[in-house]
């Protein structure tokens, strides 16, 4: 499976850019590091890294770990014997990562909180990974280090410097955690399906992830309209 190496060449050339540039940011009077814009494409960024960890090599050496650990979570033996094939698991990550994400944060100037959508879903990543680690009965599992080491920092710095007194409403951090679970389950409810053998084609469970891609745009930028953009206003 090439596209968390092809992901990682991605991810290289935003850091370049992250912290070379001044491409990526929106407002250079303030920090890179708050910057609003910076910090979208920093999450991108950070998501093509996590999915080295969990399609290409996790920390044990092991290659295309996720799928395996996810499918084992199901009762089958390694991904070889699963009913989710490499497609799907392209399907989650490409559409999400490689093209919502980045056209979320182009979208960032005017449209803060899809700029900031991602980072939803980061945080419910590294709760599901820390739950996916008990269940399976061991602390680690694919995508755990980075999730610890790069969400769990990255999403609590946008907390701290982008919400509350001076930035937005705890309510809109509030709408971003609710709709990266959403998404999650959106994710689960098209994947349960296809590993209990309710159905036979993995055909439905790779459409939704296209559009589960287009919903992280979408919703919160119709969120953004909600009561006159009430969750964009600045706190009080």
């Amino acid at each position: 499976m090439s596209f968390p190496w092809l992901g990682l060449v991605g991810a290289i050339s935003l850091l370049l850019l992250l912290f070379g540039s001044n491409l990526l940011r929106s407002d250079k009077a303030v920090s890179r590091w708050r910057d609003l814009t910076w910090l979208s494409w920093a999450g991108v960024t950070a998501y093509l890294i996590h999915n080295v960890e969990e399609y290409g090599i996790d920390v044990f050496g092991r290659t295309y770990a996720f799928p395996t650990s996810m499918c084992q979570l199901f009762g089958f033996q390694d991904a070889a014997h699963c009913p989710a094939p490499p497609a799907f698991f392209t399907a989650v990550n490409v559409p999400m990562f490689w093209f919502a994400a980045p056209v979320a944060a182009l979208l960032s100037r005017r449209h803060p909180l899809v700029g900031l959508a991602l980072y939803g879903v980061m945080s419910v990543n590294v709760v599901a990974h820390v739950i996916g680690g008990i269940v399976a009965g061991s602390i680690y599992n694919p995508g755990w280090l980075t999730a610890i080491l790069l969400f769990l920092p990255l999403a609590a710095w946008v907390v701290r410097t982008l919400f509350g007194r001076g930035g937005f409403r705890y309510g809109a951090w509030a709408f971003l955690t609710g709709w990266g679970i959403a998404l999650h389950l959106i994710l689960a409810g098209s994947l349960v399906p296809l590993m209990k053998g309710w159905i036979s084609t993995s055909t439905p469970a790779i459409v939704m992830q296209v559009v589960n891609a287009g919903l992280l745009i979408a919703v919160p930028w119709l969120a953004e309209r909600w009561r006159g953009g009430v969750l964009i206003r600045p706190a009080g």
